[in-house]
């Protein structure tokens, strides 16, 4: 029986040769004999095809119950089986992703080695729904469970930035530009309604494609181990991509646009001037903490980001009795606000090549879209290019390429909720 996805596609093309009669109809044309014709032998194709459809729906469905072991791809290792798997945030999800490589691509394959090998029943049958959409979608109860293990890899998830859907990709949402008002009216004087000043904040999804590299020595074996080993990779790749984008990119290339440009262009930033002694360090954070305040932030979740070297440097401060001034670092806090650091904040910025930059945000003003989507392909040929931007073939190096694809994006519904310190040199 042909797989449901080849079915598929032969309705698509079927449709498109009806959508062209139907267009020329819409026109006020006339159809000849030959064409109305044509049109009714594509409608009883579109049919059959229709019917087989969901013939092959009914059959793999019950391939789960009654499927034998998949045979491993070749070269593949023997299968290790695992009848009773542990279950755990985003197991589902690399148990997905490794039944896709296990099955060579082939959805019917990866379904039966979900069922059989692994021995999760609810894996299988997401499988089965994935064939069924065409493609290799993860359901959004599984997806979801991605999405809470990014939260603390995350330096803008982490510090309390709010997630929202984005419905069909998209979502406006009223922006506060400026602060409720109120006031007293004496008795039958009229009282106009005052309120805060709004603008949109307005969402678009960008496509995220991760790509994980697998050893095809790993391909088909089932267990704690190799589950582990792709969802920690996939989970960092997604994580250090979002916190980049979330933080600094620019809007350009299809990437979201970032606390950056956003700060720089709503005049939020504040460049660091003189010796990095303690008094001026301690003086220039107050210079930003006082930024939020002065401009009427409800400081519901503030936070700080910083680079790995600046974060250092903080902690190490002591006084002059040898008193380390911020102790509370040792606790993730800093000035009783919570301070997270990533490498994705450059220390090689300016014109020496040597300054960083620190973000201090209300978080609860911060919000990220999600489509609550993510789909998984697979490849044994594939080229991508590693951290370094170099050129890898997968097939040289005997590995699989797993694709993962997500749709966000970020946007600021209090552009005075922000604070960028830039040119700093420690």
């Amino acid at each position: 029986m042909p797989r449901i996805e080849e079915l598929r596609r032969d309705q698509a093309t079927i449709a498109t040769k009806v959508k062209v009669l139907a267009d020329k109809e819409a026109k006020g044309e006339s159809l000849s004999a030959e064409e109305l014709e044509q049109f009714q032998s594509l409608q009883t194709d579109f049919e059959n095809l229709a019917g087989q459809i969901t013939r092959a729906q009914a059959v793999e469905s019950m391939n789960i119950a009654s499927a034998t072991p998949v045979d491993a791809p070749i070269g593949s290792p023997a299968i290790q089986v695992k009848k009773t798997p542990e279950q755990y945030p985003g197991s589902q999800v690399a148990r997905f992703a490794m039944s896709i490589a296990a099955g060579d691509g082939d959805l019917n394959l990866a379904q039966k080695f979900a069922a059989n090998e692994i021995g999760d029943k609810e894996v299988a049958m997401a499988v089965s729904t994935a064939a069924d959409s065409g493609g290799s979608l993860i359901p959004e109860t599984m997806a979801s469970d991605v999405i809470e293990l990014l939260r603390p890899k995350t330096i803008v998830r982490a510090l309390g930035a709010r997630i929202v859907p984005l419905v069909n990709g998209n979502l406006t949402m009223p922006r506060l530009t400026g602060g409720a008002t109120s006031g007293y009216k004496g008795e039958n004087e009229a009282q106009n309604a005052e309120g805060s000043a709004t603008d949109d904040v307005k969402l678009s999804a960008k496509t995220q494609m991760t790509i994980v590299p697998i050893s095809n020595e790993l391909i088909g074996y089932a267990g704690f181990n190799t589950e582990q080993i792709f969802l920690n990779d996939m989970i960092m790749a997604i994580a250090n991509r979002q916190d980049k984008a979330f933080l600094r990119d620019d809007g350009t290339g299809n990437t979201p646009t970032g606390f950056k440009k956003t700060a720089t262009e709503g005049g939020r930033t504040v460049t660091w001037k003189g010796t990095a002694d303690l008094v001026t360090i301690d003086a220039y954070l107050d210079v930003l903490i006082l930024g939020l305040m002065n401009s009427d932030s409800n400081m519901t979740s503030p936070g700080w980001g910083m680079s790995p070297r600046s974060f250092m440097k903080l902690q190490g401060l002591r006084d002059g009795n040898g008193n380390k001034v911020y102790p509370e670092m040792a606790q993730g806090m800093l000035k009783g606000y919570p301070v997270r650091h990533t490498t994705n904040i450059p220390v090689n910025l300016g014109a020496g090549s040597n300054e960083t930059e620190i973000y201090f945000a209300d978080f609860a003003d911060v919000v990220i879209g999600e489509t609550g989507e993510m789909s998984i392909d697979f490849s044994r040929e594939a080229t991508y290019n590693d951290s370094t931007g170099t050129l890898v073939s997968a097939y040289s190096r005997n590995q699989s390429v797993l694709r993962v694809v997500t749709g966000n994006d970020i946007g600021f519904r209090h552009l005075e909720g922000l604070q960028l310190g830039t040119g700093i040199t420690w």
